[in-house]
């Protein structure tokens, strides 16, 4: 294993919209969507709005089933971080929100993970990152 860690972030798009919901949720029409005779009528949704209280625990419960079945282990301690070893290798995944953190000690490691998060969400590879949660990083590439 070598020191030179990668640091990169995903962004998922639409999380909340691409979530199921686990259970049956009715919400009134919205204003400006009414028709005359169905006023009384509600919607029945299929998935997450954002703004609705369970959008943060339904994408939270949909992101761990996504990890489980890429086989990586989750932070007893932390639970929005996601961890794997491959070879001796190890990546780290950092969730905030619908954003993702991956750091890993193999760029093929790194680039192996972008590919099964690809393969099950819409996301926009903001490649190195420089800062997170605002505190700068900055690399020391000196040996």
């Amino acid at each position: 294993m070598h020191n030179d860690w990668e640091v990169h972030q995903v962004d998922v798009k639409n999380a909340y919209f691409n979530t199921e919901l686990a259970e049956v949720i009715y919400m009134k029409q919205p204003p400006g969507f009414t028709l005359p005779g169905s006023e009384m009528q509600v919607c029945h949704l299929f998935k997450v709005l954002y703004g609705l209280k369970k959008a943060g625990c339904c994408w939270y419960h949909q992101i761990c089933k996504v990890f489980t079945k890429f086989t990586y282990s989750q932070c007893v301690t932390e639970h929005c971080v996601f961890y794997k070893t491959v070879d001796g290798e190890l990546i780290i995944v950092v969730i905030t929100v619908d954003d993702l953190t991956l750091t890993s000690s193999s760029g093929p490691l790194l680039i192996r993970c972008k590919a099964e998060l690809w393969s099950k969400f819409d996301i926009f590879d903001l490649e190195p990152i420089h800062w997170l949660l605002g505190v700068k990083i900055k690399r020391n590439c000196a040996t």
